[in-house]
């Protein structure tokens, strides 16, 4: 603690006090769906919120810990952060004008250019931006899509730094999620600096209201979001009180050093599985154990069920989330290609605690014994899952005729 010494009246204690995030170390990255997944991230939904850019990273919302932009001059972008910004965007919520990246010499000790001294141009992330948009790929003059509902939906953030330009749609604090837009149109300009920047159109399209409305308050109300500070006694993620808490069940505010220090007592929310849910896990019967040892804590937020879900299902060769789930007699859940590999090598022994399972049969025995119920749960949860080996059944002209009621030829 610096207060009251010579220390905290150098430029390096402001410096590191307003950028407190830039020390933040990763401790996790989001493994439930790909770096490149278009659309929502399974358990986290609008209005939630965190403090820093790097539990945002965590949840998978926004994976660079500093770029605005996720994307690529080969694929669609497919999340963006809203921070300072540049003079010509616009912010009505609902709608707004986003600004590309570059433009700005930061060579050398120039990390903070203020001046845009240069043309952007249509590459990288900003390639990445026009590819999101449904109308033609144009380097010169831009496209709009003809059908915007058809572009590539993009998570969008907004930060704390929004209100400078943009106080009724910004956060009080942190980085908060608020939805998923896609590209009207994009499009190439003067700015107001004299240099040509990329301009694109965004539109939002979620299901869930935004949270800036009465209805997106009341809906972080009733889902019980608290922004995740890793630096208080209340777990945003789980709403459960850390260990090595001060107060159990309470979390402190005002100067912890100071004399004005006081707790206040937190509220607790719990996560409850649909009834749809609850059934699927009553059929899995082979996994009851699991499900019971999970459902025995409380969750304050979906990503967090979904995080102690994946916890209970890492497979013990790959370490990754299991595919193609085979559970055992032990009751250990194992990739099926996993499994095949280790019992080629060690025989019908489970590779968690060397049960012998040699009731379930050879190798090919053991193909054909995926855990059908656990893959429909887990499809429930994250609706990716599987995307690589699911093989979904195709309807041919001939059926889609009769269900609609047109004539067969």
């Amino acid at each position: 603690n610096l207060a009251g010494t010579q220390q905290s009246k150098m430029p390096s204690a402001k410096q590191t006090e307003e950028r407190g995030d830039m020390t933040r170390v990763k401790t996790k990255s989001c493994t439930i769906v790909p770096k490149d997944h278009i659309g929502s991230i399974p358990g986290v939904h609008v209005g939630q919120s965190w403090k820093f850019r790097i539990h945002v990273s965590e949840s998978g919302i926004h994976r660079p810990p500093v770029a605005g932009i996720s994307g690529s001059a080969k694929k669609p972008a497919v999340s963006i952060v809203l921070a300072g910004g540049y003079p010509e965007d616009i912010d009505r919520g609902e709608e707004f004008v986003y600004t590309g990246s570059g433009g700005y010499d930061l060579s050398g000790n120039k990390r903070q250019a203020k001046v845009q001294s240069f043309d952007q141009e249509l590459t990288r992330q900003n390639r990445g931006l026009a590819l999101a948009c449904a109308a033609p790929l144009d380097d010169k003059v831009g496209g709009t899509a003809k059908n915007w509902k058809q572009s590539s939906a993009i998570r969008v953030c907004r930060s704390y730094k929004v209100a400078k330009l943009h106080p009724e749609y910004a956060p009080a604090e942190g980085v908060r999620y608020d939805g998923l837009y896609r590209i009207v149109k994009y499009w190439k300009e003067k700015g107001v600096s004299g240099f040509y920047v990329w301009r694109y159109l965004f539109r939002r399209d979620d299901p869930e209201p935004a949270p800036w409305t009465d209805e997106g308050k009341a809906f972080i109300e009733k889902m019980g979001f608290t922004m995740y500070d890793p630096d208080v006694d209340i777990d945003g993620r789980t709403g459960m009180t850390k260990a090595g808490s001060a107060v159990a069940g309470t979390k402190r505010t005002g100067n912890v050093n100071g004399s004005n220090c006081q707790s206040v007592v937190a509220k607790k929310y719990k996560f409850q599985p649909t009834a749809a849910l609850r059934e699927l896990v009553r059929l899995d019967t082979d996994n009851t154990r699991m499900w019971a040892d999970i459902h025995e804590k409380e969750y304050a937020t979906e990503s967090a069920y979904i995080e102690a879900t994946k916890g209970h299902l890492s497979c013990p060769i790959c370490q990754e989330l299991v595919q193609q789930p085979v559970t055992l007699p032990c009751s250990h859940n194992v990739c099926c290609s996993c499994l095949c590999s280790s019992m080629n090598a060690y025989g019908n022994i489970c590779p968690m605690c060397c049960h012998d399972f040699s009731s379930m049969g050879s190798k090919s025995d053991v193909k054909g014994k995926v855990n059908q119920n656990l893959v429909t749960i887990m499809r429930a949860l994250i609706p990716s899952y599987g995307s690589e080996w699911i093989t979904e059944p195709k309807v041919t002209s001939t059926q889609f005729a009769r269900r609609e009621g047109q004539p067969v030829n």
